[in-house]
């Protein structure tokens, strides 16, 4: 199992299926893709004993753009190349 890419702004990332995007980016409010079959998106939380970032994880080949929004405004995108 590879580790997880950490994100932390815009970018261009190749990557291969079964990887994990780890959003660190303070103040994430939420993140989506335009390709659910890319990219299985898994929002910020917070159990009350831990908090978990926002990030995706590579479940198919293709091109998908990661788009985070963070509190403030000053969202991003991460345009993502998988391969298997």
């Amino acid at each position: 199992m590879l580790p997880p890419i950490e994100v932390d702004g815009a970018a261009k990332e190749e990557v291969s299926v079964g990887q994990t995007l780890n959003v660190i980016t303070k103040n994430v409010t939420s993140v989506s893709t335009n390709n659910a079959e890319v990219l299985k998106v898994s929002q910020p939380s917070d159990d009350g004993s831990a908090q978990f970032n926002a990030g995706a994880e590579v479940i198919g080949a293709g091109n998908a753009v990661l788009t985070v929004s963070v509190k403030g405004g000053d969202d991003y995108k991460v345009e993502v190349t998988a391969t298997k």
